[in-house]
């Protein structure tokens, strides 16, 4: 089954600060409902791209565990620019995320260097 086509109608929303819809996603918005979509919930947490680390601050509160390497509905941290970056794997190789610049697409994991993977739990 082709993973991605669950994603379809995500793919080219606009970026949008705290979207969490159709209408606009940001990074974390987007990962919220591609979990979603798998079956997977994700605590919606207000965070700010001066984060060190997921881990540091948000996992605990978002039910997420750091993993050793990327797996089917996977979160992935990466470092986008100097920023804390969020994205939801869609299987090993890739991964669905929202960037000011390009909206939601879906890129392949080291595309963007990658910091963690956590299992949503």
């Amino acid at each position: 089954m082709d993973e991605a086509k669950d994603f379809s109608d995500m793919i080219g929303v606009p970026y949008k600060d705290g979207g969490r819809d159709l209408t606009g996603f940001d990074c974390y918005g987007s990962t919220i409902e591609a979990a979603r979509r798998h079956g997977k919930i994700l605590r919606d947490v207000k965070y700010t791209s001066h984060a060190p680390e997921l881990a540091d601050e948000y996992a605990p509160t978002m039910n997420v565990v750091k993993i050793d390497a990327p797996e089917k509905d996977a979160v992935i941290e990466m470092n986008y620019k100097g920023s804390l970056h969020i994205g939801f794997c869609i299987d090993e190789k890739t991964f669905l995320h929202s960037t000011k610049n390009q909206g939601v697409r879906i890129s392949r994991i080291g595309s963007i260097p990658v910091k963690n993977f956590y299992r949503i739990v």
